[in-house]
């Protein structure tokens, strides 16, 4: 098996193994939460990837976390992603929406009626979002305190997952991808630290994954390919490690492959935990683990550069390998890391919001080549 030949996710046939992962990347119409042009550039740039994943798009007014995030629970939205779809499919690429519910990593600013953010609990994250300050600009801000979802909202989170899947049928995505990693909404009820329900989603493993299952199952109604994204151990956005992380994950993996989940994909972390000075998330055993209980496509994140990713996949570790950051200012990635070319270096300070400069402005080698 090469990192760099087909693979077949259920119907889709993809031209290699190499996935670019979701990405925030803070560029949307603002307040209609509508992908715009660059954005479908952006994409379509990078198609030459066997599947790409959308920044996290929320599933609701209630379920963003961040200014200037798509959504895809109106009709518009659903429109204006369709120019990027198709943007993608011209140039003979495959793309994901990654669905989110923030939880409470979010704001009063950004909430309906500015009304406290949504959560397991009314435990808060130890996060910054980029949300409206006290003088009415932009800027990052503490997540605000959190109010206790009812079992009432919790259940109708499944229902705003399904509304968001059909709306992606509709926008012409291939595939849907569950954000259930960085201590967003399904890592608060994974968490006993913070989850301290006494319902049906709160107290046992089971229960605390019960959330993710039952939106899972809604979102697979729609008719496409679903995926869901994991950090386990993960410490991103106010998570932090809990007593039974390994054998609620596996738990996990085992009630994916039961659903019929199109893949899995699981991601370490590697780069934060790096800067951070920590160590990692997990070892190989516990992938070892994941492979024995999840049977669909396992795709593997974090850490990961050329000969690792052709490494893992050629032992069968992974069938496909997740590169982030190093998308950023490299368009033709699958090009660069079959030939060894060295990688373009992100400018980090346009990560987040602006225009076409430090988005849409990074050349492909052929590019470099031609200007020199």
């Amino acid at each position: 098996m090469s990192l760099y030949e087909p693979y077949d996710l259920g119907s889709l046939r993809l031209a290699n193994r190499i996935v670019m992962s979701s990405m925030t990347r803070n560029r949307a119409r603002w307040p209609e939460a509508t992908a715009t042009e660059p954005t479908a550039e952006y994409f379509a740039q990078r198609a030459t990837a066997g599947l790409m994943v959308t920044g996290s798009t929320a599933v609701s007014p209630q379920g963003r976390g961040y200014l200037w995030t798509e959504g895809l629970h109106t009709d518009e939205q659903a429109a204006a992603w369709r120019t990027v779809t198709d943007a993608v499919h011209g140039r003979g690429g495959h793309i994901a929406v990654q669905l989110i519910h923030t939880g409470r990593v979010s704001h009063a600013s950004l909430q309906p009626g500015g009304t406290p953010p949504p959560g397991a609990s009314e435990v808060p994250a130890r996060a910054e979002v980029l949300a409206w300050t006290t003088d009415g600009t932009p800027g990052l801000v503490p997540a605000g305190a959190p109010r206790a979802m009812t079992t009432e909202e919790v259940r109708s989170v499944a229902a705003d997952f399904g509304a968001a899947a059909e709306r992606a049928v509709a926008a012409g995505f291939d595939a849907v991808e569950i954000q259930a990693a960085n201590g967003f909404l399904f890592d608060q009820f994974f968490d006993p630290n913070v989850n301290d329900r006494t319902d049906a989603y709160g107290g046992s493993a089971a229960n605390r994954i019960r959330l993710l299952l039952e939106v899972t199952e809604a979102a697979a109604e729609a008719g496409l390919p679903v995926g869901v994204k994991v950090t386990p151990n993960g410490v991103v956005n106010g998570a932090a490690p809990f007593d039974d992380w390994r054998p609620l994950y596996l738990r996990v993996a085992a009630e994916l492959a039961r659903l019929g989940a199109a893949y899995l994909n699981v991601t370490a972390q590697a780069s934060f935990r790096e800067r951070n000075g920590l160590g990692p998330a997990f070892g190989g055993d516990f992938l070892a683990d994941v492979r024995e209980a999840y049977h669909g496509t396992l795709i593997l994140g974090g850490g990961y550069d050329g000969p690792s990713a052709e490494k893992a996949v050629a032992d069968g570790t992974a069938d496909m390998v997740a590169f982030a950051r190093s998308y950023v200012a490299n368009p033709d990635l699958v090009d660069r890391l079959r030939t060894g070319h060295p990688l373009a270096e992100a400018d980090l300070t346009k990560l987040y919001g602006g225009g076409a400069e430090g988005y849409t402005d990074y050349p492909t080698m052929a590019e470099e080549a031609a200007a020199h």
